[in-house]
């Protein structure tokens, strides 16, 4: 028997050799044909030859073992696929599920995203902070400089050990714990140093009890309405502000299609996956292509102005290909008349040069979308009084009619209030139009750049004081009853009290402090940046620095104004790996993780993990890895299209 399996490895292993040998040769051949069909030369053909045929192995492995997996993968995702269960076909269903956050599965994965951005959105910075101190440390000639790097890159080598997860689990530990041990006899020692550490504990539970409640789907109320009024003041006033330059063109330009591509994703990943698709959805995404278009050729950017229409062609082209419902003749009638006209109007953007007449044209039917997605949504979104929120927000009024009914906070005033999408539109609106009047129109652009961050200041303010009072209701109805209220009641239990000089983190122990125990884990292994960092510090000219001594510059000043603008290609790869990173995190949560902390500390891959290897469910598993995906090669395309700021050497 032994010999037989012998024999059959041999054979395998002989085959195996085969068919590498006929598939590298194949290729080859196949690669010659196309450069003799290019019209090379019999030099260059042979060249093509040989170098295909001997990567051969490699690319059809590539294809064999990651192209073949991906899309089996890819097809899993529409299924209801079980491990020795029949598979059936979904369609949509599964990434319905997720991005919708429906059902039990729906609100894991929606509370294990919102993990995952938080390791990005804090543990990316605060690694890149700790990376660029430890490597301007380390960037001086002394004495034993050498064994310093060592030490400071040894928790690289170290941190995905599982005996050393496990020590800062023990480090960690609420009592007894090296840590807090540590850092309460310094909070006893030194009086500042209490004050400071009791500080900390405040900030980082009040932060982690609101990020928790946004977790657990708490309304948020008006609150709504002050991130999208905060972020488009941010994007206007520079703009505003001075004289406009060319500069401050592109700067508008990059903060309208972030604000736009925002919306436009967030509302895509909504509404592609409603059952039936929402018209409106179709003639928004619509006046987003036409105004990305019509910037895009009124800057002379006519690569851009063609990505645009292939990729909305083709988003436009699958939007009712890949729903699983049949909707009726009267929905299907709604949806193909959305689609035919900004197919329609696409591909009229093929036709004839960009002349002033076409742009203007242009112009035109983004305004007529505009009034068409208005006068769509009016029955479901804008009647019933919910555009007096404008009015009252300018005025420094309240939006909250019944204070006193917790059903209303909770349930009708998220309901029955205005979209917050509606801001990001407006503001993105803003700074397209900005950028469209340019320097033709300096009066028009001032009094419109003036009046959208009035405008949007006003909103953010009143949205605050307003989404104070929302929450100060809760506390106000929960005194009335005498029964507890959970609406962010982390949050509320946070904040309610300055803690005492006996307080300590429950890093291991509590929600609100697993994410920042894994973050601090993180920054001690952040010698990989520290080494990329570190090159780039002795790349710096000291010629530079000597030049802005003589020009009186102090550390600050020559920290800000040459360190690191010529380290900011590093800083950039630094930031583009550490996101992608976070969006990965899953062995030190496998290890750290606890009963009382899974939840809390749950990735998008920890849930991928279990959904798909502990729960055998193959085919939402499959689901979860493709939405990792886009959202994965998403930010990553963004991050490389707005890196301005990364100065190259020539």
């Amino acid at each position: 028997m032994a010999a037989a399996y012998r024999l059959q490895n041999i054979w395998w292993a002989i085959g195996t050799v085969i068919f590498i040998i006929v598939t590298s040769v194949a290729l080859g051949h196949a690669a010659r044909s196309v450069a003799k069909w290019r019209g090379l030369s019999q030099a260059e053909q042979r060249k093509v030859y040989w170098g295909f045929m001997f990567a051969g192995p490699w690319i059809v492995g590539f294809f064999i073992f990651v192209v073949g997996p991906a899309l089996a993968s890819l097809y899993y995702s529409f299924t209801d696929y079980k491990l020795g269960e029949p598979m059936d076909w979904v369609g949509l269903a599964n990434y319905r599920q997720f991005l919708l956050g429906e059902g039990a599965h729906g609100r894991r994965f929606t509370q294990a995203m919102f993990n995952s951005f938080y390791y990005a959105l804090v543990g990316v910075p605060l690694q890149i902070v700790a990376a660029l101190g430890m490597a301007m440390l380390l960037n001086k000639e002394m004495p034993g400089i050498r064994i310093f790097r060592m030490i400071f890159y040894l928790p690289v080598i170290l941190a995905g050990g599982p005996a050393i997860l496990l020590a800062w689990r023990y480090m960690l530990a609420t009592n007894g714990g090296f840590i807090n041990i540590t850092l309460q006899n310094f909070a006893h020692s030194f009086v500042l140093f209490d004050y400071v550490y009791r500080a900390f504990i405040y900030v980082v539970e009040s932060f982690n009890g609101f990020y928790i409640g946004l977790t657990r789907g708490d309304p948020i109320g008006p609150l709504k309405y002050t991130l999208p009024a905060i972020l488009a003041v941010l994007f206007i006033a520079p703009a505003a502000s001075g004289d406009w330059s060319h500069n401050k063109k592109i700067a508008a330009r990059r903060g309208a299609e972030i604000i736009g591509l925002i919306a436009f994703f967030y509302l895509a990943s909504k509404g592609l996956v409603l059952d039936p698709i929402d018209p409106a959805w179709i003639l928004f995404g619509g006046l987003i292509v036409t105004l990305g278009i019509l910037v895009s050729a009124h800057n002379g950017r006519y690569v851009a102005v063609r990505t645009w229409q292939y990729a909305s062609l083709s988003a436009f082209g699958l939007s009712l290909l890949l729903t699983a419902a049949r909707p009726d003749a009267a929905e299907l009638a709604g949806q193909l008349i959305a689609l035919g006209a900004v197919v329609a109007l696409v591909a009229g953007s093929f036709l004839g040069g960009w002349s002033r007449t076409k742009m203007v044209a242009f112009g035109a039917v983004a305004v007529l979308l505009a009034i068409g997605l208005f006068v769509h949504l009016i029955p479901g979104q804008l009647d019933g009084g919910r555009l007096g929120i404008i009015p009252a927000y300018l005025s420094f009024g309240s939006t909250i009619e019944h204070p006193d009914d917790l059903e209303y906070l909770k349930e009708i005033y998220p309901q029955d209030t205005m979209s917050a999408m509606w801001f990001y539109g407006l503001a993105a609106a803003v700074l397209f139009g900005a950028v469209l009047l340019d320097g033709k129109h300096p009066r028009a652009r001032k009094y419109l750049l003036y009046g959208g961050l009035i405008f949007f200041a006003l909103i953010a303010l009143s949205s605050l004081l307003d989404g104070i009072a929302y929450f100060r209701a809760f506390e106000e109805i929960a005194a009335a009853e005498g029964k507890p209220v959970y609406h962010f009641s982390m949050f509320r239990n946070a904040i309610e009290e300055f803690p005492d000089s006996d307080r300590l983190p429950m890093w291991m122990g509590s929600e609100l402090w697993s994410k920042p125990a894994l973050v601090l884990i993180t920054m001690w292994s952040s010698g990989s940046g520290m080494l990329i960092f570190l090159a780039a510090l002795k790349g710096v000219p000291r010629e530079l620095y000597e030049a802005a001594e003589v020009d009186g510059a102090n550390a600050v000043q020559k920290f800000f104004k040459i360190t690191l603008p010529m380290i900011s290609p590093a800083m950039f790869y630094n930031v583009v790996i550490g996101i992608i990173a976070a969006l990965q995190t899953f062995d030190t949560i496998y290890i750290l993780q606890n009963t009382q902390t899974e939840s809390s500390l749950r990735s998008a891959a920890y849930f991928l993990f279990t959904r798909t290897f502990r729960e055998l469910a193959i085919g939402q598993g499959a689901a979860v890895s493709w939405i990792l995906v886009i959202i994965t090669v998403t930010l990553t395309v963004f991050q490389f299209r707005y890196s301005s700021w990364v100065y190259y050497e020539a």
